[in-house]
This record gives C-alpha cells, sequence and structure tokens, in this order.
C-alpha cells in the first residue's frame, strides 16, 4: 500500500513539472480546484521546484489591526480549541486566515519545530502567488471545502504535507476566510470534513450573533438542533426586515445562497403563518411550531432584542444631569408614541428592557 501511495505521489510530481514547463494536464490527474490553483500558480510564474516565499513578519503583526480580522478571530477561537483537542499534535498546526490569506488565529504544539509549519504565524499572508497551491487557496477561490496532500500542492516542498480547509461566511453569505489544519502526517478527511464543517457553521453562528443592531431568530424544521451548528439564524432590524441569514436559514427558506438577500420582511418570510404565530416571532419564550405552507413547517425561538453599543453603554452609565435625564425621559416617550403605546416594540427600538423604558417614563 506504501508503495502504491509513493508510486502514485511520484507520478503526480513529474506531471506537475511538466505542467509548470508549459504541458498540458489530464483532467483525471488532480481534482479540478487543484488544477485551477495550479493554472493560477503557474500564470504567477511560481515554479515547483522553487523555494517557498513568505514575506517577513513587521513588528506587532500579531497585533491584528482590522477590526474585523479581531472579530473573525474571536469567533473562530473557541472552535479551533476544540478542534485542536481533537487533532492537534506535534507535527500539526490549526489556523484561520482572512479572504485575503493572513493568519489571523493559530493553534500549534508548544514543543514542536517543524521547518515546513514553522513560517505559519498569525500576522502572515499566505498568497498563492508566493507559495502555490494550498488548502486555504482554494478553499478562499472556491468557495468549497478543500483537500490537497503531498504533491497536490504546487511546490516540491510540501511533498509530504496534508491540508484540509473549509471555508467561512459573512453575513451577506462572502466568504470571509478559511479554516485549516495543515500537517505532515494523514488525517481520515472524510472525518475531518465533518468537524471542520460543524465548526464553520458555529463560528459563522458567533459572527451572526455579534451583529448587535437586530433581533435574532434561531429556525430549523428539528427542534433538536436549535442551540446547535446548525440551527438557522436570521437577523431582524426593527422595522421588521430581514437584514442577514447564515447557511442553514437560507437553505431552510429557499434564499440565494450567497450576496446580499432581496427586500423580504419577517412576515413576509412567514407568510404561511398564522397571524397569531406572526406576532409571536419576536416574543420570548420555548421555541414554538410555524407554519411556512401547508405541507412544511419550522420551530423557532426568539434569542434575543438588538443591544446597545459599547458606547452607548459606556454613556448610559455615567452619571446624568438632571436637564440631559428629563431629554431621555422625553426620548423615550417619543419612542412610545410612535409606536401607537406598544411598549415591548419602543423598548426593542431603544435598546432597554421594559422594566428600564417604565422607570424612565416615571422619573
Amino acid at each position: 500500500m506504501a508503495a502504491m501511495v509513493l508510486e502514485q505521489q511520484q507520478v503526480l510530481a513529474a506531471a506537475r513539472q511538466r505542467f509548470a514547463e508549459g504541458g498540458a494536464l489530464m483532467d483525471s490527474v488532480v481534482s479540478p480546484p487543484v488544477l485551477r490553483s495550479w493554472e493560477r500558480s503557474r500564470q504567477a510564474g511560481v515554479q515547483p521546484r522553487q523555494a517557498p516565499y513568505y514575506a517577513p513578519l513587521a513588528a506587532g503583526a500579531t497585533r491584528l489591526d482590522d477590526p474585523a480580522d479581531r472579530r473573525l478571530a474571536r469567533c473562530v477561537r473557541e472552535d479551533m480549541d476544540h478542534l485542536w483537542a481533537a487533532f492537534g499534535g506535534r507535527q500539526w498546526t490549526l489556523f484561520c486566515v482572512n479572504a485575503e490569506g493572513l493568519v489571523v488565529a493559530q493553534r500549534e504544539h508548544g514543543l514542536a519545530d517543524v521547518p515546513v509549519l514553522r513560517p505559519i504565524q498569525i500576522g502572515r499572508r499566505l498568497r498563492e502567488i508566493d507559495i502555490g497551491t494550498t488548502a486555504p487557496a482554494c478553499s478562499l477561490a472556491e468557495d468549497a471545502p478543500a483537500l490537497v496532500r503531498g504533491n497536490e500542492h504546487y511546490l516540491d516542498r510540501f511533498a509530504t504535507v496534508f491540508c484540509l480547509s473549509v471555508p467561512l461566511h459573512g453575513l451577506d453569505g462572502e466568504v470571509l476566510g478559511a479554516l485549516d489544519i495543515t500537517g505532515t502526517g494523514e488525517r481520515d478527511a472524510e472525518l475531518l470534513h465533518g468537524y471542520f464543517r460543524q465548526a464553520a457553521l458555529s463560528a459563522e453562528n458567533r459572527l451572526m450573533q455579534d451583529h448587535r443592531p437586530c433581533h435574532l431568530l434561531a429556525v430549523q424544521h428539528d427542534a433538536r438542533w436549535l442551540h446547535s451548528p446548525l440551527q438557522g439564524l436570521l437577523a431582524i432590524e426593527e422595522d421588521g426586515h430581514v437584514r442577514a441569514a447564515n447557511r442553514v436559514a437560507r437553505r431552510l427558506f429557499g434564499l440565494p445562497r450567497r450576496g446580499p438577500l432581496p427586500i423580504l420582511t419577517l412576515h413576509g418570510l412567514f407568510a404561511g403563518a398564522s397571524a397569531h404565530q406572526r406576532r409571536r416571532l419576536l416574543q420570548t419564550g420555548p421555541a414554538h411550531r410555524v407554519r411556512l405552507d401547508e405541507d412544511t413547517a419550522v420551530h423557532v425561538q426568539y434569542l434575543r432584542g438588538p443591544l446597545a453599543s459599547h458606547a452607548s453603554r459606556k454613556l448610559a452609565a455615567q452619571p446624568v444631569n438632571a436637564s440631559l435625564r428629563a431629554q431621555n425621559t422625553q426620548h423615550v416617550r417619543d419612542a412610545v408614541a410612535a409606536h401607537q403605546g406598544n411598549v415591548s416594540a419602543a423598548a426593542r427600538q431603544l435598546g432597554i428592557s421594559r422594566t428600564t423604558l417604565y422607570k424612565l417614563i416615571r422619573a
């Protein structure tokens, strides 16, 4: 078996060298995503026998400057810890890159010193034009899980490397980055794909939950999957428009896989529900069944209302004088009047509880 694998890798290396020199390549040699990555690598002038190029890390590169990168790193941290506990080791590294290939989070063994893995560090950009074909590069380009083994990499230097990656998506279904495991051993790729897909969905759910200005609803056909990575999530604006839906929710409701959502209201999304069911959509309580049409239904649970921004909470915590308190009270009364006396709706708009709203009115 080992001799057969070695022979396959030698054949693959020879085919890759002929391809790099301008020759044609049979489609069956590598998968279509890897072939397209080879084509991009060849077009960029990368040669299989060259050493990988890594731009030097700038001083303080491990401090991420972009808030979006920090948010992505924060949202993948917990799932990376779980994946590392299950699949990490001295010959492996686990990392997350943003859409430009910048490493924003990483896990590695403290005693490991594998030369081929050493350059993978937070703050370094892993670009196809510098190091050729890798699983993260394929995931970012194809918006799909990727597996690159041995000489499927474009550089000879990576002939011993196993690399598996899954994409991560943002509020509009766009590719935000990729979650990857890379090492010099072997892993069960099918098993890893399952776990990494679950981790990607979980991280994307955290990104949705971090979207503070909206109501958040969980939806699923099977109530047992609520509060799991397989739950659908809907972000609803105060006026009832659907701002965002995660991958699972888009699939449940037949929405576009990626791109901004069409103009859609919560009541339009649940047009097949009864008036009573639609009124309950933004009310706290246990999960309840809501009909979509005559043949299908989903379980819905209201998770939370809009959250006040950090600046708003800081301002609210500061002492206020009598004039400012009067202005706040008038602002609350105006909100209640705008909602025709609906205290719950006014409280949601203001990002405060009903109890706080009553206190402000009575002040």
